[in-house]
Parts: C-alpha cells; sequence; structure tokens
C-alpha cells in the first residue's frame, strides 16, 4: 500500500543503496558512483554469509561513516525514511533483475531511480519521469548531480503505474 511511504522533505543530499550485499546487485559499483560525485551513500542490507568475502573485500574497506555509511538491514519504517531523504537510490544490477519491489518503494517515497537496464528495470523506471535507465557508473554518477527528478513526478508515476487501485 502506498500509504506507508511517505515523500521526503529533506534536503537530499546523499545517496541510498537498498539491496543484499552482493555481486549481483551492485554494491561496490554504488560505491564508485558515490565517488565519483563526491556524494554520501548510505548503504542498506543484508550480508548474506555466501557473500561475507564479498563484503570483507570489495565493500567494508570503503565503508568509512562518512561519505560511505553501512546502516545495515532496515524495516519499513527506517526504509522510507532512508529513502525519503536520498537524493536517488542507486540500482546497479549486474543480472536480469525480475522486478526490483525496491524500486517502486523508493519511487513511492519521491526518489528517483538509478537503474542499469537490466530485466525489470526497463519496465519500472521512466527516463525523466521517476529516475533514468544508466549505461554504465559513470552515466550513473553523471545523472546523480543533474539537476533530480522532482519528487512529484516520481510518485504519480507510482500512483499511475503501479497503486494497488492501478
Amino acid at each position: 500500500r502506498l500509504n506507508q511511504y511517505h515523500v521526503g522533505t529533506g534536503r537530499r543530499e546523499y545517496l541510498a543503496f537498498i539491496g543484499r550485499i552482493a555481486p549481483i546487485k551492485g554494491t561496490h559499483t554504488a560505491i564508485e558512483v558515490a565517488r565519483r560525485t563526491g556524494l554520501p551513500l548510505k548503504i542498506a542490507g543484508e550480508i548474506q554469509p555466501m557473500y561475507r568475502d564479498y563484503w570483507e573485500s570489495e565493500i567494508r574497506p570503503h565503508v568509512d561513516g562518512r561519505q560511505i555509511e553501512y546502516v545495515g538491514e532496515v524495516d519499513a519504517t527506517a526504509k522510507s525514511e532512508l529513502l525519503g531523504g536520498a537524493r536517488a537510490l542507486l540500482f546497479p544490477i549486474a543480472w536480469e533483475e525480475p522486478f526490483g519491489l525496491v524500486m517502486i518503494e523508493a519511487m513511492a517515497c519521491g526518489t528517483p531511480v538509478l537503474a542499469f537496464a537490466h530485466g525489470s528495470a526497463r519496465e519500472v523506471v521512466a527516463d525523466g519521469i521517476s529516475g533514468w535507465l544508466c549505461r554504465d557508473s559513470a552515466d550513473m554518477a553523471r545523472r546523480a548531480l543533474e539537476a533530480p527528478v522532482t519528487a512529484t513526478s516520481c510518485r504519480q508515476y507510482v500512483v499511475d503505474n503501479f497503486s494497488l487501485e492501478r
């Protein structure tokens, strides 16, 4: 239900990544995008035992608590707050994602999605309306720094295309 998600009203000065901490989800690419932009990145998600080595070698060394912050797993309330305060949700997937609910959750919070055009991202993200489909990390970083898609546009796109009523 969309009433679980609230459009953030803050300054939107950070990027967000929410998902399993796994190579196919592109956590390392989200860090690269944050570094390219100079914007802070808040990472939320589960570290599964099978990806512990990935966490230890590719992610944890970059987590400094200032520019790159790991906030752990988040419940629905914390997720809405995290997304509602973000400049954009980074969705740099490296596989054919079947749906990606977090993209809808971000847009419901008025937060544009910057995604690689794999799997359902091509069907969920509307360029210039709810975010952007990006070619690579450089393109994603450029989009993150440009004037963002409006919160109103993101929220309306979700209402029009993904609401329970729709």
